[in-house]
């Protein structure tokens, strides 16, 4: 998963049990032109786009957002992101057999232009609105088995709406020192709640929308979003709804969000949030109390140390279930009503004085079973997509307890080195078909370089090592390593 300087917030990733659903089913046979006879007629032209895109962006740094108009009345501006990516597998899945019907090399593209404009009204505020267009490809199956050989085609894209929102900010117009402003905003829009545990990527990826890893669909559709600002007081009120690949899976939120800021010491945050997840087989009705705590405990003695930590109460009430007699547990539990807990403590350090600008950290996360996920997302390497193998193929937030220790260093003032340890074990692994509550270790050592203002790059190499609970999983014992390339164009 990318840096947080990029655009790419989460993709959810395929369901334990829909991958159990397909894992059982009698494929049809392989189509003779294979990804290896693909590929060879992609290669050429892949690298040779790469690198013309590459060599663009960095003899023209002007073009970033082309601004058309810009006058006393508004602004109005255009751009364009390109995002590329190719992943590789060796012992895919930690060698299950059922590896032949997902590929070991895959290639993912997407293109997304975009539009925006602001209308200045009198005493500072504005009018502001966006549209952006995403065209999202990829070559192969990556290992989510969301698309399998012999199903689905080899290359699979679409052109989809991202971006159509339209809003309203105050500016000076309320406070001329702008310590009270208010913003409402509606139509297809990006919203993060906190650390992303909970909401912050509404678009699925992956499938027949083409590209999964790269993510660049992110926004909730038929959004209503207030915010009001007062000092070091935030509050929002927002309607959301998710945009999935899988329209059973459809969800709307309705929730208010508060937070205090005292300086650069603490943050406090409190949400509720009702979930409606009202369509398909599975129906049910969650209220979800979020209490999020960030703070520096010695501010001024050690303003290196951090301290983050989230709880979240879940009330859920499943409606029905596709069988009530052998309930789903995987989505929300049993029938009826229930309480369930999750969230996450972290401590980090930040070594400011020496050389690489170290910050080590450790977290401890708990989803009970039957916590809903809802649609997470993230700010950085793993958050909520915890690592790039499990994180993103394997698992969702729940049914899960992770222990992360996170090593971050800076060379330089462009390039970040991230080394992340994940240690999974499942809270309940009935839920997976498994015995044995031990997943396994993952080690992920991912690099990230900003050329410059237009072009980011990354590269990673990640390894899980499977214990008794993926073995039993995957039906394969094998240490899974996997490749990553990526690169960003900004025009």
């Amino acid at each position: 998963m990318i840096g947080q300087h990029f655009k790419r917030l989460s993709i959810m990733s395929i369901h334990i049990s829909d991958w159990y659903t397909l894992n059982t089913q009698t494929l049809a046979t392989p189509p003779k032109l294979t990804w290896r006879k693909y590929h060879s007629k992609f290669s050429c032209i892949k690298s040779l786009g790469f690198w013309v895109l590459f060599a663009v962006s960095i003899g023209q740094p002007t073009l970033a957002q082309y601004t058309f108009y810009e006058g006393d009345h508004g602004r109005l501006s255009a751009g364009l992101q390109v995002q590329t990516a190719s992943l590789g597998e060796v012992n895919n899945r930690a060698g299950s057999p059922d590896r032949n019907r997902i590929s070991d090399i895959y290639w993912e593209l997407t293109v997304e232009p975009n539009l925006k404009g602001i209308i200045y009204l009198p005493r500072g505020s504005q009018i502001y609105s966006g549209f952006s267009l995403i065209y999202s490809a990829m070559l192969g199956y990556d290992p989510s088995f969301i698309s399998q050989k012999g199903v689905d085609p080899n290359y699979k894209d679409r052109w989809m709406a991202e971006e159509y929102y339209i809003g309203w900010r105050s500016g000076t117009w309320l406070d001329p020192q702008c310590e009270y402003t208010v913003d409402f905003s509606l139509g297809s829009q990006d919203y993060k709640l906190g650390s992303g545990l909970l909401l912050a990527n509404g678009t699925d990826d992956g499938g027949y929308r083409g590209s999964y890893w790269i993510g660049s669909r992110t926004v909730f559709i038929n959004t209503l979003i207030s915010r009001i600002k007062i000092k070091n007081i935030k509050l929002e009120g927002f309607y959301l709804e998710n945009n999935p690949r899988n329209l059973e899976n459809r969800k709307r939120y309705a929730g208010i969000n508060m937070e205090y800021n005292y300086a650069t010491q603490a943050n406090f945050g409190f949400s509720y949030i009702n979930d409606d997840d009202y369509s398909g087989d599975i129906t049910a009705r969650t209220d979800v109390y979020d209490f999020r705590f960030d703070f520096k405990p010695f501010a001024i003695l050690l303003p290196e140390l951090s301290i983050s930590t989230e709880y979240v109460n879940q009330r859920n009430n499943k409606l029905t279930d596709r069988d009530s007699a052998h309930p789903d547990l995987y989505y929300y539990g049993e029938m009826g009503q229930k309480t369930v807990q999750g969230g996450f403590g972290q401590i980090e350090y930040k070594f400011v004085k020496l050389p690489g600008k170290l910050a080590l950290s450790y977290r401890y996360a708990v989803m009970e079973k039957g916590f809903d996920y809802m649609n997470f997302g993230y700010k950085t390497w793993g958050t909520w997509f915890q690592g790039e193998i499990s994180g993103e193929f394997i698992f969702d937030t729940t049914n899960l307890i992770t222990h992360l220790t996170r090593l971050v260093i800076n060379p330089t003032n462009n390039v970040t080195m991230n080394i992340n340890y994940f240690n999974y074990t499942f809270d309940d692994p009935k839920t997976f078909n498994t015995t044995s509550a031990n997943y396994g270790n993952e080690i992920d050592f991912v690099t990230d370089w900003s050329v410059n203002e237009y072009v980011d790059l990354s590269a990673g190499i990640e390894t899980l090592i499977p214990s008794a609970g993926a073995q039993q999983l995957f039906g394969g014992n094998k240490m899974w390593l996997q490749m990553m390339v990526y690169a960003s164009f900004k025009f």
